[in-house]
């Protein structure tokens, strides 16, 4: 310490020394020497700034053009400031903390950052910003300084954005000023897409349905940033500014506006964004509301806790979704469920979050639990008669150790109460874990019984996981062909011709259908048998055998072929017309130019007339015909004109006894 005082009194005697006996020019040189940032290192207590500057994006801007403001008589006044703080140093009488300040007009100097505030919106990270906003005017009653954000808080990190600042004036609660915590404002939702465990997804398909931020991103932000009394006697130690520690907006202004004393040195920090996992219990602590289960409800959420069972965490959990996302109030208002017990989950909040087309998916993938634990119930049953059977042999105590595991492992299933609804894929593994348990047991017996067989898990997976998670149960719906009318069995797709979802339906926009009629038509027509065509047909097929008595349809005795053969890949009515003539053109020229056309019109001629009369009728009449009108335009009235015409006279005479103004 010694020699470091001697060697910068010498540096200080040579510099002196030199000024006065070159006069002018030696003050000028005096100068010069002092305000170089190496100079600046001479006290030890320096160094760590001195070298984060010089690893910052100002490691080309010295010292003192941050820290002396523009101005000759500003410059000197600040050489007198850091004259003073040497002198301190060189007399050990100097704070533990060196003591700077940078001014807003040294940020905003000719060539710096003077052109700052009219760069509107900038991005910090996923961080909306505009100094304009938080430089101009007070903001929650303060005047903020470019230092209040930009700071040396982080050692190392040399004038800095600290995110820390930002959370606590935009978080902090405090009287007569609300917190500034609308997530839109700073963030947006991210443009790209997010992948958790496999599942993608885009924030803005959530965003656009309504659904708030806080149901997955829920305690985002923790802690008060209260100010405790005693951080104010670490650096006043005098009764009259102790008494003043309850004057709010004294107290900002100087330390906020008038110093740039940094918030950290007074307020506890907030912090704000997504919570760690390990500590994340869908954004509450599950064992609040689920105390005397031991943490099954969380576990199964988190996806782990099982020997031998690979963790597997839910999507939902990945996404920090709240409990509160699913067990909401049924109405506005409704009274908080006594402690040890939750609102029951909304089915609904399935259809909030991802959309139309999901109804039922929740009850789906309970469906499939419930059949699970069914199975392995029974199972577990056939194996502990097994082991309560006199003379049965084998390794007992394998059998006996499988089936306390199996047991245990369903036992978890059922203590969960979601039925696979808080992570199915993980109560899959568990039940499918538990079947291997309960197979292995009774095979270690030797009983002369086969080890039972399980049907746990989904029964067609499929590669991108659409009936594994989502679309659980979906092989077993028909749908109809929006199109077209016509009936879709996903089970025959699915199960039976082992086409995978991809085949038809796009990732991204979700579910888009890409299939086209010619694409079932290679696979549907490639042989053509006409006793097939009545599947997917069905109202064609049936509207042509309704036979009127003493009326036949045309071609009865000719199968669908005879006029559809050869239009797999061409269904348009020129190729079928291009068929007419192979039986038509012996007996009537160009029968299909001439006559097609006007058939057609013919039969379909009673229901157009019934369509004008329509207006007369009651609302729910006219519904009604307008639905069986549609009907029969779609089976193609030429397939039987005369059960057309039949259920068109039908139709008619309900018509006639009925009036707009009938109930």
């Amino acid at each position: 310490m010694k020699g470091r005082i001697i060697r910068i009194l010498v540096t200080l005697s040579i510099v002196v020394a030199v000024g006065i006996s070159v006069g002018g020019t030696g003050t000028f040189v005096a100068l010069e020497v002092t305000t170089q940032p190496e100079f600046c290192k001479s006290c030890h207590n320096m160094v760590p700034y001195y070298e984060s500057w010089q690893q910052s994006s100002h490691k080309n801007v010295t010292c003192v053009d941050c820290h002396y403001e523009p101005g000759l008589l500003e410059t000197f006044e600040g050489k007198f400031k850091a004259l003073s703080q040497l002198a301190k140093y060189v007399t050990s009488t100097e704070g533990s903390k060196p003591w700077a300040e940078v001014s807003d007009y040294s940020c905003m100097r000719s060539g710096c950052h003077s052109d700052r505030l009219l760069e509107g919106e900038i991005r910090f990270g996923r961080i909306r910003f505009d100094h304009r906003d938080h430089l101009i005017g007070l903001r929650r009653d303060k005047q903020l300084r470019c230092t209040s954000c930009h700071s040396q808080i982080v050692q190392g990190n040399h004038l800095t954005v600290t995110p820390s600042t930002c959370f606590l004036c935009h978080f902090k609660k405090s009287e007569g000023s609300e917190p500034i915590d609308d997530c839109d404002r700073c963030h947006g939702p991210p443009p790209e897409s997010i992948e958790l465990n496999g599942f993608t997804f885009q924030h803005s398909d959530y965003l656009s349905r309504g659904i708030q931020c806080v149901t997955c991103h829920a305690d985002v932000t923790r802690g008060t940033g209260e100010v405790p009394k005693e951080r104010c006697g670490s650096c006043h130690n005098q009764q009259a500014h102790l008494d003043r520690i309850g004057e709010v907006e004294f107290i900002h202004k100087n330390h906020v506006t008038d110093h740039s004393v940094q918030c950290f040195d007074c307020h506890l920090e907030i912090q704000h964004g997504l919570p760690p996992l390990e500590k994340h219990g869908g954004g509450a602590n599950c064992t609040d509301c689920h105390e005397g289960s031991h943490g099954v409800t969380a576990d199964v959420y988190k996806g782990t806790g099982v020997a031998d069972v690979d963790d597997s965490p839910s999507v939902m959990y990945m996404a920090r979704v709240a409990c509160t996302g699913c067990h909401r109030p049924p109405f506005p208002g409704a009274p908080t469920p006594p402690a040890g017990s939750t609102f029951e989950a909304d089915p609904l909040a399935c259809l909030d979050c991802h959309g139309p087309g999901f109804e039922g998916m929740a009850a789906r993938w309970q469906d499939e639990t419930r059949d699970g634990v069914k199975q392995l119930q029974d199972g577990l049953t056939t194996l502990h008669g097994l082991l309560d059977e006199e003379g049965v042999e084998g390794d007992r105590d394998e059998a006996e150790r499988r089936y306390a595991r199996a047991a245990g492992l369903v036992s978890t299933v059922m203590l969960d109460r979601s039925e696979g609804v808080h992570n199915l894929v993980y109560v899959r593994e568990l039940l499918s874990s538990a079947a291997s348990d309960v197979r292995a047991g009774v095979d270690a017996l030797d009983a002369g019984v086969r080890a039972p067989r399980f049907d746990v898990g989904p029964r067609t997976p499929s590669k991108q996981g659409c009936t594994t998670l989502c679309h659980v149960g979906v092989e077993a719906s028909v749908v109809l062909d929006g199109a077209r009318g016509l009936p879709f069995d996903h089970a025959r797709h699915l199960a039976k011709a082992k086409l995978d979802c991809s085949s038809c339906h796009a990732a991204e926009p979700h579910g888009t259908t890409l299939v086209q009629r010619a694409d079932c038509a290679s696979c549907h027509h490639e042989q053509e048998k006409p006793e097939q065509c009545a599947s997917c047909h069905a109202a064609e097929a049936a509207l042509r055998a309704d036979v009127v008595e003493g009326r036949e349809p045309p071609m009865v005795d000719f199968d669908c072929t005879m006029c559809h053969s050869g239009v797999a890949n061409d269904p348009s009515v020129a190729a079928i017309k291009s068929n007419c003539d192979f039986c038509h053109l012996d007996f009537e020229e160009d029968f299909a130019a001439n006559r097609y056309d006007g058939l057609i019109e013919d039969a379909a001629r009673p229901l157009r007339e019934l369509e004008s009369r329509l207006g007369d009728a009651s609302p729910q009449l006219a519904d009604e015909v307008r639905t069986r009108i549609a009907a029969l335009l779609a089976a193609q009235p030429f397939h039987n004109p005369a059960r057309v015409e039949v259920e068109a006279e039908h139709l008619a005479e309900r018509l006639a006894g009925s009036t707009g103004d009938d109930d």
